[in-house]
């Protein structure tokens, strides 16, 4: 765990020496604050429902920006080859990129803590559901840095690796949208694979075991590929 910490204290640096996490914050804020806004006027309701369920589909397309530098600008510097033959594992390096990114993501999500203050104020929300919201869209960003980070470790261009991690995601929230285009019998088996689906139990205050099986497996999935990507380059 000491070369996973180094490696997340590494990156979490670089986010915050350079303006890639300012812009980050202030436009994923900006953006959360307008859905909040339309949430709460056009439903009437004291929840987080429609706020997490936007953030996540803009997550699609936010995070793999903010993960396709990992590895896409070490190569371009020409350092990834010296990071690579360092004496560090390479699990290390991929979990500890990866940590860094979701606690930027943590960082993202502690600046809108400001929305469930505002309606505690005016209204009387339900903190479970609020919980449970927060958690749903904690494992969404889980899941979308991991996919972010493999898409990174696959092209030398930062701006291509970001359009790949998106292109990698998009099909996981269509497919929910696909279910009312296909027969009964087909829509059970393409609804458990849409992120909209499992996000939904979290904004409904539930905590069910597929759902949070679900992340963990598609993070796992990603960590292990982009491992073995690194890893096929490492022997090239």
């Amino acid at each position: 765990m000491k070369f996973v910490f180094t490696m997340w204290k590494k990156e979490l640096r670089s986010y915050f020496v350079s303006p890639i996490a300012y812009v980050f914050l202030a436009a994923y804020l900006l953006i959360a604050g307008l859905f909040f806004y339309l949430g709460v006027t056009l439903t009437g309701e004291a929840s987080l429902r429609v706020l997490a369920g936007n953030l996540a589909i803009t997550q699609i397309f936010v995070l793999p920006m903010l993960t396709m530098r990992h590895f896409a600008e070490e190569r371009r510097q020409g350092t990834l080859e010296m990071l690579l033959t360092a004496p560090i594992p390479l699990w290390a390096i991929v979990v500890g990129k990866w940590a860094a990114s979701v606690t930027l993501c943590a960082i993202m999500f502690a600046g809108t803590l400001v929305f469930p203050a505002v309606l505690a104020y005016y209204g009387d929300p339900d903190w479970g559901v609020m919980l449970t919201s927060y958690l749903g869209l904690f494992a969404v960003a889980c899941a979308f840095c991991a996919a972010g980070l493999f898409s990174s470790s696959l092209l030398d261009d930062q701006m291509a690796a970001g359009l790949i991690g998106a292109v990698i995601l998009v099909p996981f929230w269509l497919v929910g949208r696909a279910e009312a285009l296909v027969p009964d019998e087909w829509a059970d088996r393409v609804r458990p694979l849409s992120l909209l689906y499992h996000l939904d139990s979290f904004n409904r205050g539930v905590l069910d075991s597929m759902d949070i099986y679900y992340f963990v497996a598609f993070t796992a999935v990603f960590l292990f590929l982009t491992f073995r990507s690194l890893e096929s380059r490492r022997w090239r």
